[in-house]
Order: C-alpha cells, then structure tokens, then sequence
C-alpha cells in the first residue's frame, strides 16, 4: 500500500507543483487597444511570437530568436524583446492562468499589456 501512495504522489506532485509554470505555453496578450500577439513560451528561455493586429503594420509576421527571451520569479514574468528593445513586466494571478503589466521600448513609450493563456 505504502509503495502506491509513493507511486501515486511521485507521478502526480510533479504535475501539482510545476502544472501552471509557462514554460511550453502559449499566450495571447492584448496591447492597448488595438495590438494582439501570440507568444509561445519556450522552455530554453526564450519565445516566439507572432504578431495578430498590429499598428506597427507586423500583422502575420513571426519572429523567434535567441535575443527574445523571458524570466521568471515567482508571480513576476520579464519578456525581453530583441535584446531588451522592449521589456515587458508582468504579474502572473493566482491561477497562472492570466499575467497584465506595463512594456516599454528604448525610445521611451509605455504600454499596458494584459494576456491570457491558451487553454
């Protein structure tokens, strides 16, 4: 009996604990009121993404690389966009299911910024 409980909590502690972490996830995240983006949050610390509406004229474009990459401290999530051009800071809600905050550029515009996961 003792070796099932093992078993048991083994197998699924891992998914209780670790279940809401980003990594492997994807977001939509909606900029002001006009911008949406998709970001896959991939485990090696970096992301993709792909551009939904965009004032900037970036609609469908995919962008992925080595200097586009992401943090995370507790409920606090950094997304660093072309070697930090763009930072964004976001607070994750208790259900990890949600994350909003503010992005800035180099050139000094500001931005909230709220997502959702995909499910």
């Amino acid at each position: 009996m003792i070796r099932v409980i093992f078993l048991v909590l083994i197998i699924f502690l891992p998914l209780t604990v670790f279940g809401k972490d980003i990594r492997g996830s994807g977001w939509i995240f909606y900029e002001g009121d006009v911008d949406k983006i998709i970001i896959l949050f991939e485990k090696d610390g970096t992301f993709t993404n792909l551009r939904g509406r965009s004032i900037t004229g970036n609609e469908g474009e995919v962008f992925s690389g080595s200097d586009d990459t992401w943090t995370i401290d507790g409920d606090r999530v950094v997304i660093s966009f072309t070697n930090g051009y763009r930072i964004c800071s976001l607070i994750l809600n208790k259900s990890k299911d949600r994350m909003s905050g503010t992005c800035i550029n180099k050139v000094g515009l500001v931005e909230e910024i709220r997502g959702k996961l995909i499910e």
